[in-house]
C-alpha cells in the first residue's frame, strides 16, 4: 500500500476546533461506528481498496465533541517475537503500512455538509494539529465521507469510506 495513500485514506476526518459537534438538538454522530467499507476513486474511473475489501475500523464520537479512529488492515500477520517493542524492520513496516490512528475534538457543519476535526494525537505524526475538511452524507444508520480530489502517489484520488452505527 502506497503510502500517501494510506495517509489520504485515513484523513477521512477533518479536524479544526475543539467546539462540540452540537450547535442545537443531539448530535447524529454520537456513538461508535463500524467500516463497512474504503474506497479510493481514481479519476480514470478504477477504484482501489488500500485496506482490503473486508477492512476493519472502529470511530467514536462523543457528546462532548471528542473523537477516536482506527483503522487495520485485516491481513495483518502477528509479530514473531513476544516482545512487542522489538519486531523485525519488515514486521515493524508491515505493522506501520496495516494500521492508522488518531484522535481529537470534532465539529459538524450539517448545512454544509462538512465534519470537521482538529487532530491532537495520530499514528502519523503530521496529523497532529491538522486542520482538514471532509464531506458527510448521514443516512439512518450509514456514514459516508468523501474527500475532495487528494494527491497520492502519481494520480488524484477521492476517497469514499462508509461505516454503520454499532448498537
Amino acid at each position: 500500500m502506497k503510502k500517501a495513500t494510506l495517509i489520504a485514506l485515513l484523513g477521512t476526518f477533518s479536524c479544526t476546533s475543539p467546539v462540540p459537534a452540537v450547535a442545537a438538538g443531539p448530535d447524529p454522530l454520537v456513538g461508535s461506528w463500524r467500516l463497512i467499507s474504503a474506497e479510493g476513486h481514481s479519476t480514470d474511473g478504477s477504484i482501489t481498496y488500500d485496506w482490503g475489501r473486508e477492512p476493519l475500523g472502529r470511530v467514536m464520537f462523543d457528546d462532548g465533541g471528542r473523537m477516536s479512529i482506527h483503522l487495520v488492515h485485516p491481513s495483518r500477520a502477528p509479530v514473531a517475537s513476544a516482545d512487542f517493542l522489538r519486531p523485525t524492520p519488515e514486521e515493524l513496516k508491515e505493522s506501520w503500512d496495516g494500521y492508522f490512528g488518531y484522535f481529537g475534538s470534532y465539529s459538524v457543519d450539517e448545512g454544509a455538509g462538512v465534519l470537521t476535526c482538529h487532530v491532537e494525537g495520530a499514528a502519523y505524526p503530521n496529523y497532529i494539529d491538522s486542520d482538514q475538511r471532509r464531506f458527510f452524507i448521514l443516512e439512518g444508520d450509514r456514514l459516508t465521507l468523501r474527500t475532495p480530489p487528494e494527491r497520492a502517489g502519481d494520480e488524484d484520488i477521492t476517497y469514499v469510506i462508509v461505516w454503520e452505527r454499532e448498537g
